[in-house]
């Protein structure tokens, strides 16, 4: 099984989450790739690229928040790739999404599994990871604004963004809730 919570962040709001989120859990934020089989550990999990010379620069994120201590990590080799990715057995939580583009929005997500296929058997993870990723669940939750309507949760300068006429974007590239009033 597994526990997500869905999210809509401007790389501000990203930045000033994991800020707090740091602060009070100690963590890391590792990239899901490294070259070695150690984890590369990140200052920001936001990636930034010119989409093409006459567009804003475009953001996204994809990473892995885990406890600085204690957090059984396995990487597996990407022989094609010529590369080592963080396994998702591991006592991660998952944060991708949140594109932008400077006009739209999309959807992002914390995930976590909490369980794992051990030989023939499904298996929880360690109650220690399972205590520490709900904590982690409920602090990120507790610093950003629910929206009922788009079931999910916003930042505080996203919810100013979406209020002055920002676009949002679900999982699949479609408007959100088209012209919805923000309910936050």
């Amino acid at each position: 099984m597994s526990r997500q919570f869905r999210l809509y962040l401007l790389p501000s709001d990203i930045e000033d989450l994991l800020i707090d989120l740091r602060s009070q859990f100690d963590l890391k934020i590792l990239q899901a790739y490294s070259k070695t089989a150690i984890p590369v550990e990140l200052a920001s999990p936001i990636q930034r690229w010119p989409r093409n010379a006459r567009q804003a620069a475009h953001t996204s994120v994809h990473c892995y928040l885990a406890a600085r201590s204690e957090a059984d990590l396995q990487m597996w080799f990407a022989g094609k790739r010529g590369e080592w990715i963080l396994d998702e057995k591991s006592e991660v939580i998952q944060f991708s999404g949140c594109d932008f583009d400077g006009t739209t929005l999309a959807e992002g997500r914390f995930y976590f599994q909490t369980d794992q296929l051990s030989r023939d058997a499904i298996v929880p993870k360690r109650r220690e990871f399972l205590t520490w990723a709900d904590r982690v669940f409920r602090r990120a939750k507790k610093d950003l604004h629910r929206s009922n309507t788009l079931d999910a949760y916003l930042g505080p300068s996203t919810v100013a963004w979406w209020k002055s006429g920002g676009s949002l974007a679900s999982g699949t590239g479609q408007p959100a809730l088209g012209s919805a009033k923000p309910d936050v």
